[in-house]
């Protein structure tokens, strides 16, 4: 009997019926004739591995994701945010709270990082990892004193001279100190203690600032080998029980704009050994100040390469909202004192951050931990990146 019905059989042009095993003969000869077949495909090398340029493009980002749910598997992205397609790159490994930096002068970068021997627990590890910019490898580590701070991810908690030659990485046990690391040598140079004070400004060639617990400013010079060679104070400036400063600012032709919790600004001059502290001047007037706008969030400031501020701003402003984010990006012309316009964002954002190139993108961490990006000339809403790669970037850097 066959198993092909009468209405169901194929029929070839001159109408008649095939049977069951003329169906099977022509579906093998169509199907499986050779003439037919596609090329068989090539066999892929393994392994293969494909190699990042040793200088990125200016649209690529590195998103720090510190992974709240998993401390010790920290890691920063890098992200292409102007493609439209395939925008992650690779990441490196960033273990436990740490610190990143990215070379202009080398394709290195740096991640100041704790490790604990038994994962856990066991001897504490600190090290500051040399990675490749090209492979995302290891080349080399350099063994830390076991006090690093270990803190959400803060720009000001690792940095570089400006010759890229020396890196100071902050500690905290909690008493403060810096350890100084010679990059190119790949050795511990020494440790400078900083009492009362916190956090890395490079000034000059061979000194650093940080700011202390009573509002003031100690720099700290260093000879040519490392040691401290002498100590200046300012008196306090920041109003820390009225109207604190933000550690976070946006670094601009060597003069630093760091924003205060009721929306004012604090030009700082690194330029030089002697920082200069500026002329503090208010971000909100007016209707905005009626309504209580003020900076928010965690990277809340940052700088295009043209050196106009953008800042992370929410309205309604009150004891304990400075952390809660933003739903607006203000941005300002420093020289003018004068707002140029205001991006309102598609998600409320935590941090914001902008590309250094000739057409600027702003990147804000948005509230659920994805990649916002905006046209820095128009503001307009472009893209949101799910970078897949963790749960919280709380920081973008912007090389």
């Amino acid at each position: 009997m066959s198993i092909v019905s009468a209405s169901s059989r194929p029929r070839p042009p001159g109408g008649t019926l095939l049977t069951s095993a003329a169906c099977v003969t022509a579906f093998i000869l169509f199907y499986l004739n050779p003439a037919q077949a596609a090329e068989p495909l090539k066999p892929e090398p393994i392994p293969h591995v494909l190699k990042l340029p040793a200088t990125y493009p200016a649209s690529w980002v590195y998103a720090h994701d510190l992974e709240f749910n998993a401390l010790l598997d920290g890691r920063v992205a890098i992200v292409d945010v102007a493609a439209e397609t395939r925008p992650y790159k690779g990441h490196i490994g960033a273990g436990m709270m740490a610190g990143f930096l990215s070379a202009k002068t080398r394709p290195e970068l740096y991640s100041a990082e704790t490790f604990m021997s038994r994962r856990t627990y066991g001897e504490r590890i600190d090290v500051l990892t040399i990675i490749d910019k090209r492979t995302l490898l290891p080349i080399e580590e350099i063994l830390l004193p076991p006090r690093r701070m270990q803190v959400v991810p803060q720009k000001n908690a690792f940095q570089m001279t400006p010759d890229e030659r020396w890196a100071f990485v902050m500690n905290f046990t909690p008493a403060t100190s810096v350890t100084l690391v010679d990059l190119v040598q790949r050795t511990v140079l020494g440790e400078i203690p900083t009492p009362g004070c916190n956090f890395i400004f490079p000034t000059g060639q061979r000194s650093f600032s940080s700011l202390c617990s009573d509002g003031a400013l100690v720099t700290l010079s260093l000879d040519a080998s490392g040691a401290l060679a002498k100590s200046t104070r300012t008196e306090p400036f920041i109003d820390i029980d009225t109207d604190p400063m933000f550690i976070k600012n946006a670094p601009s032709g060597g003069v630093h704009y760091f924003p205060t919790f009721k929306g004012r600004i604090q030009p700082i001059d690194f330029r030089s050994e002697t920082p200069v502290v500026g002329e503090a001047w208010d971000l909100v007037e007016g209707e905005d100040a009626k309504a209580s706008w003020a900076p928010g969030g965690w990277q809340v400031i940052d700088a295009d390469a043209r050196g106009r501020l953008y800042i992370l701003m929410h309205a309604g402003a009150k004891e304990g909202s400075h952390k809660g984010g933003g739903t607006e990006v203000w941005v300002f012309d420093p020289g003018a004192r004068k707002r140029l316009r205001r991006i309102k964002l598609k998600t409320p954002a935590l941090s914001v951050a902008v590309t250094k190139g000739t057409s600027p993108w702003v990147v804000m961490t948005n509230a659920a931990m994805d990649l916002d990006v905006y046209a820095a000339d128009t503001g307009g809403w472009k893209r949101t990146v799910h970078v897949n790669m963790g749960a919280h970037p709380f920081v973008v850097h912007a090389p």
